[in-house]
């Protein structure tokens, strides 16, 4: 048989017994978050990351490159082109490995 004072401590004990679980509950939860935090600060810094250097290196140039041809040509970019590829001047288009400079005295 259970004594009456036996209920009364099982009663006490229960309250604390459930504040434990509570506990452990919100541990498990609190880590969960704090691990899907880590691997979304994680994927971040992949994307922002370089894989190939070499490639990094070569778009960092283009981009340097059509910088510095727009900033010489603001005007050019509605110069229209005939169907030869000349524009309306009737100058040829120069590549980029082309370019000379020609000076006379």
């Amino acid at each position: 048989m259970v004594r009456a004072l036996d209920v009364q401590q099982v009663l006490l004990q229960s309250n604390a017994v459930e504040r434990v679980q509570q506990v452990q509950q919100h541990q498990a939860d609190t880590q969960q978050r704090h691990f899907e935090a880590q691997l979304a600060e994680k994927k971040r810094e992949l994307r922002e990351t370089v894989k190939d250097p070499e490639e990094a290196q070569r778009l960092m140039l283009r981009e340097k490159e059509e910088r510095d041809k727009r900033e010489k040509n603001p005007g050019e970019k509605g110069a229209k082109k005939e169907k030869d590829g000349t524009d309306i001047a009737g100058e040829l288009p120069v590549d980029k490995s082309e370019r000379k400079i020609d000076i006379r005295v």
